[in-house]
């Protein structure tokens, strides 16, 4: 059990913000950046052996719930399904059984042709109710006088996508959420091959959406990710694992069905936040802090896999601030455009407490008065 204890926590200090030379804002939490060496699809081997950490920030091996961080790996698992029994799904389909999404129009529109493909219908869906995420839809359900449903939620492309499922394996649907359904263990069995882990190992909560949700470590999800957009024609063991090289080019083709606009995730890929930047990226916001990345760049030609937790939650500007960092360290990145304006703010000083290793296998915490940037 963690306790208050420094010692114990898994977190460091990411970045200070100071004020006239005063300390005023410190964001603490856990960075990894990997890349995978020539052999990095020879799952046989540990891990280690496969990646190279070129950050390494907090305690790394913390294993920590991945939340919506798990979506690709939990449509891998029966991602073979659906394209035997539903050949009329589309690709933008397959993005939302991965998305964190805003019930924008184009979501909705999507579910109500999930459903009518499957024969399944809203009401076998047991995410809660939820209030979209989306303004627009806010205003419509308001002036329709509706009250939260679970289209609304943003995990109903996954649940709609397992309900598909079941109904094809001639399962019960109702049991979709029980972490004993075999289905589950086909996961725990997918994430074992791709980590190199025992199935036995993997912890298991409810997460938010009412779905099982396992724990790996920040250095797992960085590697895992890592391989999202680097697996095209690798051979799998099993034949049903197939499309996996295909799950990063689904997200990164349809950005929009896997969040939502103006959304982080949805802005690092289309290019939105680093514009100009020489890479393809791919990108999953977890909730309480989580963002999970995949980038394929000339540079790194074995790909990048990059995962980062903040202590305190999700904050979209801390998020993005700590993302420009690491891929300015990396060199794949230019700074960020400062806007003339007519106010001071050569007082502000921010202060990034990580930094890239030569050697590239791992990076020590610098005291808080160092300015790395």
């Amino acid at each position: 059990m963690i306790t208050t204890s420094s010692e114990n926590l898994p977190w460091q200090p990411i970045f200070t913000i100071e004020r006239s030379r005063k300390a005023e804002v410190t964001v603490y939490g856990i960075v990894s950046v990997v890349t995978g060496d020539d052999n990095f699809a020879d799952f046989g081997r540990p891990l280690e052996q496969r990646y190279r950490a070129l950050v390494s920030h907090g305690k790394t091996d913390f294993e920590l719930w991945t939340r919506s961080l798990l979506k690709p790996w939990q449509l891998l698992s029966h991602m073979d399904i659906l394209k035997r029994n539903y050949p009329d799904l589309k690709d933008e389909h397959y993005a939302l059984f991965m998305a964190s999404h805003s019930a924008e129009p184009c979501h909705l529109d999507a579910l109500e042709t999930v459903w009518k493909i499957a024969g399944i219908s809203e009401e076998s869906l047991r995410c809660p109710q939820a209030s979209p995420l989306c303004q627009e839809s806010k205003d419509l359900m308001k002036a329709r006088g509706e009250k939260p449903s679970r289209r609304y939620h943003n995990c109903s492309g996954k649940h709609s996508g397992y309900l598909a499922a079941m109904k094809a394996m001639g399962q019960k649907p109702e049991t979709y959420l029980e972490e004993g359904n075999p289905h589950h263990d086909d996961l725990k069995e997918i994430l074992a091959y791709f980590t190199g882990r025992p199935k036995s190992s993997f912890t298991a909560t409810t997460d938010g959406c009412q779905l099982p949700n396992y724990a790996l470590s920040t250095f797992e999800i960085a590697g895992i990710y890592q391989s999202l957009f680097n697996l095209e024609n690798k051979p799998l063991p099993r034949a049903e694992w197939r499309h996996w090289g295909k799950l990063g080019q689904l997200m990164h083709t349809h950005p929009r069905y896997v969040s939502g606009l103006g959304r982080l995730d949805y802005k690092i890929m289309t290019g939105e936040t680093f514009p100009g930047a020489d890479f393809q990226a791919i990108a999953k916001e977890g909730a309480d802090g989580l963002l999970g990345v995949s980038l394929i760049t000339s540079k790194f030609p074995n790909g990048l896999g990059i995962c980062i937790k903040l202590s305190s939650g999700f904050d979209n500007k801390h998020m993005e601030l700590i993302l420009r960092e690491i891929l300015q360290q990396l060199e794949l990145a230019p700074p960020k455009k400062k806007e003339v304006q007519d106010v001071r703010v050569d007082h502000i000083k921010t202060h990034f407490h990580f930094q890239l290793n030569e050697s590239g296998s791992c990076t020590k915490t610098l005291p808080l008065s160092t300015t790395v940037s």
